[in-house]
């Protein structure tokens, strides 16, 4: 997405409806794959939804066309811990500018460490996470606008 490479957790909620988790954040899918083409429809709160073109390498893998970020998606996106947890790492804070895909904050859960990504360029406006502070899923940690 925008020139990155992201690495995106795919949840099965039922047939063709699929949860994409990255950066602790998660949106819906629905992919319809019985044309020639797969195609995703990614749909987002208070936007119309994405269409976008998809190749299916294997079961686990998918390369998706992602279109250009308009000017309207810069709107703040909140980061969130995907799973309950501990903060090991918070390698930000208020005003610090970050790169997408950079690594923002570290959740450690079941002795595994997972590092969250920004999605999006953009300057930590809001931190709501310390180190060492337990997490539950979907606990705003991070919002870059």
């Amino acid at each position: 997405m925008d020139g990155v490479e992201l690495d995106v957790e795919l949840v099965e909620a039922e047939r063709g409806v699929w949860l994409l988790r990255s950066a602790g954040l998660q949106t819906v899918a629905v992919v319809d794959g019985t044309g020639t083409k797969t195609v995703v429809e990614i749909r987002r709160p208070g936007a119309d939804p994405l269409v976008l073109a998809a190749e299916v390498t294997d079961a686990r893998r998918a390369k998706i066309a992602v279109p250009a970020r308009a000017g309207n998606d810069a709107a703040p996106v909140t980061m969130r811990s995907p799973i309950p947890g501990r903060v090991v790492k918070l390698l930000v804070k208020v005003d610090d500018p970050v790169k997408a895909g950079q690594t923002v904050v570290v959740v450690e859960a079941m002795k595994m460490e997972n590092e969250l990504r920004a999605p999006r360029a953009g300057r930590v406006s809001v931190v709501r996470c310390s180190e060492g502070v337990a997490v539950e899923a979907g606990q705003d940690l991070v919002t870059i606008a």
